[in-house]
């Protein structure tokens, strides 16, 4: 197990002291006393971790689909020949709530079933839209059966301007209609994007020692500690995962990730860095689910002390009421929020900003969530005196302030949530 250098700096988040002071957040030793080192772990301690990631069977997987394409095919015709308006039925998940069992998400009622009927001007537009997506993923799901490349997949982005050279050009006047069409086709056919060739291009950060294989196609990425690279486009590939890094830190920000990067983070605190750059996408949520359900690393999240950082705490966390039929696999329960919280605000004498009409909005709408708890809901409480973001948190006569104070001492006195 590696072990800390630094065992005589102690950060005490306590309610004694100078709330105002930093001074207060030490002691036995203090910040300007300390002699740091190069990196925080001992090298000879570093334990190597991997994890073999057994992945469906590809072809299979793709024959059913096209099955279940064909299937809805032969509905529609059998529907037509009766004289009967032909339409799609399928649960669209909105009937499923938040939970904060262990699976982050729960049912909370019977499925609740939608009709697209070719019946109307609109009806006939959306019936029409998820023909067309149905149509492209079959052809796309025969021609590449036995093959592996990365052909198979297209951006959705991609897809909507093949679209907009077609006929159907005229119900697809913005992206956001096609991304509609295929997540309504995915949840007609039970089934994740990238399964039938859609995916979006990832905009997550990586920086850590890491090494990932992937198959369909076979390749390995290698992640290093002071460079930093894209989370993959299609997660659901990864087979193997090796890594000597102790835990996971998801940072809300690409300017956060930076910092902490250039202070050299992943080395000195031994971990894998992450940035879902805000909201975080379906693969960078993905991904951190994977390195915390298959490496059973610990996984901290450093957020804004604001509604909407909270809330992208909890997107990781507790997941959304999207993504019907794969969000267990988006899911990470036991990620803990190390901050920042209001209570470091205070301790840190951090002047908080005035929340808007928006932020007190949001946190009515967090606070009737079935995840929010009493600690949670506390927080929210206390965020409604002022907001603060994570660059606040520096205290310039300390060197390298998050990364080598902040964020180890809230990890080993357990200060998270």
């Amino acid at each position: 197990m590696a072990s800390f250098r630094n065992s005589n700096v102690v950060m005490e988040f306590s309610d004694e002291g100078n709330s105002n002071s930093c001074d207060s957040l030490m002691s036995c030793g203090s910040y300007a006393n300390n002699t740091t080192t190069a990196t925080n772990y001992d090298a000879e301690l570093l334990v190597e971790k991997f994890a073999d990631i057994s992945i469906r069977d590809f072809r299979t997987r793709r024959c059913f689909l096209v099955k279940r394409i064909e299937d809805l095919a032969r509905e529609l015709v059998t529907d037509i020949a009766k004289q009967k308006i032909p339409s799609f039925e399928y649960d669209d998940g909105r009937n499923s709530g938040w939970s904060s069992c262990s699976s982050g998400y729960h049912s909370t009622g019977d499925a609740r079933e939608r009709h697209i009927r070719f019946n109307g001007n609109a009806g006939r537009q959306r019936f029409t839209l998820l023909l067309h997506i149905l149509n492209d993923a079959h052809r796309n799901l025969v021609n590449y059966l036995d093959k592996t490349d990365d052909a198979f997949y297209r951006t959705k982005r991609a897809l909507f301007y093949m679209m907009k050279n077609e006929p159907i050009k005229r119900f697809v006047k913005k992206q956001a209609k096609v991304e509609w069409g295929i997540k309504n086709v995915t949840l007609l056919l039970d089934c994740s994007p990238w399964e039938i060739g859609y995916i979006s291009t990832s905009k997550g950060l990586i920086a850590g020692d890491l090494t990932l294989h992937l198959k369909n196609p076979d390749r390995v990425i290698q992640f290093e500690q002071q460079n930093c690279r894209a989370v993959p486009d299609v997660v659901a590939n990864i087979c193997h995962i090796r890594t000597t890094a102790e835990f996971v830190l998801v940072v809300e920000k690409d300017s956060v990730f930076q910092k902490l990067k250039s202070e050299d983070c992943p080395k000195y605190n031994n971990c894998i860095l992450v940035t879902g750059k805000g909201y975080p996408d379906i693969p960078t949520r993905m991904f951190v689910s994977l390195l915390s359900s298959k490496l059973k690393l610990p996984v901290y999240a450093l957020v804004d002390a604001n509604p909407y950082g909270f809330e992208i705490m909890c997107v990781y966390r507790f997941g959304t009421t999207n993504n019907l039929g794969y969000r267990e696999q988006l899911l990470c329960p036991d990620m803990k929020w190390i901050g920042v919280h209001q209570h470091d605000l205070v301790k840190l004498g951090i002047t908080r900003i005035k929340l808007t009409k928006n932020d007190l909005k949001k946190i009515r709408d967090l606070q009737n969530r079935s995840y929010i708890d009493q600690d949670f809901s506390k927080q929210l409480m206390e965020m409604r005196l002022g907001k603060a973001e994570i660059e606040s948190v520096n205290k310039p006569a300390y060197h390298r302030f998050l990364t080598q104070y902040y964020i180890p001492m809230k990890i080993r006195h357990k200060k998270y949530f």
